[in-house]
């Protein structure tokens, strides 16, 4: 074996090691842990805290594309992370849900995250599987068309839609924004995110929707795990630089 290729292997065995330690001690809190403000969040928190008063329902939804297809599975499973931690808070406090998606496995990880929270929160009594809607099944228009019949039955106190979208989301969103609802969005599509930025209170861009679980929540792991993201993309990013420069200098390079 060429030595190169026995120094790559040592380099990534040491990262995965320093990687492991790091997240550990920042599960445990003895690591500080810091970030930007994400302000497109604000609603749901200002939502959260006024829904248990006005008994209106906070939305939830991770959009309606399908769970192990490989261009939507990233986006679905941050929207259901997000839902999670805003279920948790809502179980908390008393705030009303509502929580919709467009796809058969989608909506059973959905009634499955929710049941958790409640039961996290002790008060498992006070979940309702009527809440957690499946409005279609991987056609997002007639998704997008039932999140509006959603908003045109109730006053919702806010929507939170993060995960797989397209331009459909216009449909919903715009419907929500002649209610007068808050909206808070977020997709890394491209078709999406030109008409979510126009239509809703709040959008999350790109990268930001994997983030929100760690914004959302309280407990140690979600934060713990935005770190290590962040980490290991740093990470990342310099060995591309570093192999860059090598590679301009003319330095001969086998892996």
């Amino acid at each position: 074996m060429p030595q190169q290729t026995v120094l790559l292997l040592i380099i990534v065995l040491l990262v995965i090691i320093l990687t492991l330690l790091n997240h550990a001690r920042a599960i445990a809190g003895k690591r500080p842990i810091s970030r930007r403000p994400l302000k497109a969040l604000d609603p749901i928190s200002q939502a959260l805290a006024r829904g248990a008063e006005t008994g209106r329902a906070i939305h939830l939804s991770p959009g309606s594309g399908a769970i192990g297809a490989r261009a939507s599975t990233l986006e679905t499973t941050a929207g259901l992370l997000a839902a999670e931690r805003v279920a948790s808070e809502a179980a908390r406090n008393g705030a009303p849900l509502l929580t919709s998606s467009g796809d058969a496995v989608a909506h059973l990880a959905l009634r499955g995250a929710l049941r958790q929270a409640y039961q996290r929160a002790g008060l498992g009594q006070d979940y309702d599987p009527a809440s957690v809607q499946l409005l279609a099944h991987q056609d997002p228009m007639a998704y997008a068309s039932g999140v509006a019949t959603l908003y045109g039955r109730q006053k919702l106190e806010a929507s939170q839609m993060i995960g797989s979208f397209g331009q459909e989301i216009l449909l919903a969103t715009e419907s929500g924004a002649q209610q007068g609802a808050p909206q808070v969005s977020g997709a890394t599509t491209t078709t999406g995110l030109p008409l979510m930025y126009l239509s809703s209170e709040a959008t999350l861009i790109g990268e930001e929707i994997y983030a929100a679980e760690a914004y959302l929540a309280h407990a140690a792991a979600p934060q713990a795990r935005l770190l290590t993201i962040d980490t290991l993309r740093t990470v990342i990013i310099v060995a591309i630089v570093v192999l860059a420069l090598l590679a301009a200098s003319g330095l001969p390079i086998s892996l």
